[in-house]
C-alpha cells in the first residue's frame, strides 16, 4: 500500500468520528505527538481541522512529512518554506494533498482537509471538525474559497515520526531556513552558493544573488541527489546540502 493511500484510509477510517468521542480524542493525542515543540497543545474543546489532518500522518508514521501545527496559516507557511506549495489557480490537486480554504475571502485559511478522491474537477475531501465529526466535503476545484494545496512529499518520509531525527531535522533550525527561489538576495542566497560550490563544484560568485546561474545549479544538484527538480530551495533540498 502506498503512502497517499494509507493516509487516506486511516481519514476513512475516522469518517462519522463526533466531538467529544473516544476516537476524537485519539485524534488530539495523535496531533499532541506529532506537534513542533513550538506548536500549541491541543485539548479537545479547541477547533481541530489542523489536528485531524497532522493526526492521519502521524498514525501512519509519517508525521515527518506535515506540518506540525494547529492552525492553517502555520501549516501554509511550512509548505511554503518546503516547497511544497501550490495556488489553486493553474494547479490539478492530486490524490493525497492537503487543501486549505478562506471562506471569508479575507486571505486567512480557516478550514483544511485532505483530499481523497478528483474526480473530473470535483473534490472529494476528508476533514475533521466538519460540523463537529469527520466528515466527507463535495467541492469544485474552482472555488474560490480554495486558497491552495500543500502537497506532502510521500517518496521522502523516513517512517519516523521524531522531529529529533537527523534525516528530518525539522527541530528548530531547517524549517526555519527561508524558501529560496530565483530573484531572492541576501546572505542565506550565500550559504546556499557556498554549499553548492563546496558540495556540486557550482563554481558561483558568492554574490548572494539568485540568478539563473545559481537557479541552474540549484537543479543540477537536485537532479543529482533524486530530489524534486523545480530549482526551488525549500526543506528537501536544505536537508540534503546540511546533512550531506
Amino acid at each position: 500500500m502506498s503512502g497517499i493511500d494509507s493516509i487516506i484510509g486511516m481519514a476513512k477510517s475516522y469518517i462519522g468520528t463526533p466531538e467529544g468521542s473516544q476516537k476524537h480524542r485519539e485524534i488530539i493525542d495523535s496531533y499532541n505527538r506529532a506537534r513542533y515543540s513550538d506548536a500549541y497543545q491541543m485539548t479537545m474543546n479547541d477547533p481541530w481541522c489542523c489536528a485531524f489532518v497532522v493526526a492521519m500522518y502521524e498514525m501512519c508514521n509519517m508525521a515527518d512529512i506535515i506540518p506540525g501545527y494547529a492552525y492553517c496559516d502555520g501549516m501554509i507557511q511550512i509548505f511554503k518554506q518546503w516547497g511544497r506549495w501550490k495556488n489553486r489557480i493553474g494547479y490539478t490537486p492530486q490524490k493525497g494533498d492537503v487543501v486549505f480554504y478562506d471562506w471569508n475571502g479575507d486571505g486567512s485559511s480557516d478550514h483544511v482537509g485532505i483530499v481523497s478522491d478528483n474526480s473530473f474537477g470535483q473534490l472529494t475531501v476528508i476533514e475533521g471538525n466538519k460540523s463537529d465529526a469527520v466528515g466527507y466535503r463535495k467541492i469544485g476545484t474552482d472555488s474560490s474559497q480554495i486558497i491552495g494545496y500543500g502537497t506532502p512529499n510521500y517518496g521522502a518520509s523516513s517512517g519516523n515520526n521524531s522531529t529529533d531525527s537527523v534525516h528530518d531535522l525539522d527541530s528548530e533550525y531547517i524549517r526555519t531556513l527561508p524558501l529560496l527561489q530565483h530573484g531572492s538576495q541576501g546572505v542565506y542566497v550565500k550559504i546556499l552558493q557556498v554549499l553548492l560550490n563546496y558540495y556540486n563544484d557550482a563554481n558561483l560568485d558568492i554574490d548572494g544573488e539568485f540568478g539563473p546561474l545559481t537557479k541552474k545549479a540549484v537543479t543540477e544538484y537536485q537532479k543529482k541527489y533524486k530530489l524534486e527538480v523545480d530549482g526551488i530551495v525549500g526543506k528537501e533540498t536544505w536537508t540534503q546540502l546540511l546533512v550531506k
